[in-house]
């Protein structure tokens, strides 16, 4: 059961990618779709963020490679964001 939801939810996530990046599909349906990848992967940054703050508390280290981690994820998305959709020609 958990590969079957596992399945499901990697097939509808990468379908929804692929979709977002045709220019033959509307501008209506690319747009929310792009949104949504974009607010999904903004949450796990900020999860990965949030973590190392509150990891600050306890261990140091562990804090600053949380919040390196999470700095490398959100300057890499920022480039890989640019070079999908606002570089389409």
């Amino acid at each position: 059961m958990e590969y079957l939801f596992e399945f499901i939810l990697e097939l509808i996530f990468d379908g929804s990618i692929e979709i977002s990046k045709s220019v033959r599909v509307p501008k209506y349906i690319r747009y929310p779709l792009i949104a949504l990848i974009s607010l999904f992967f903004i949450s796990v940054i900020g999860l990965i963020f949030f973590v190392g703050i509150l990891s600050l508390k306890e261990n140091i280290l562990l804090g600053i490679f949380f919040i390196l981690i999470g700095l490398f994820l959100f300057i890499s998305s920022i480039i890989k964001f640019k070079k999908t959709y606002l570089n389409m020609k």
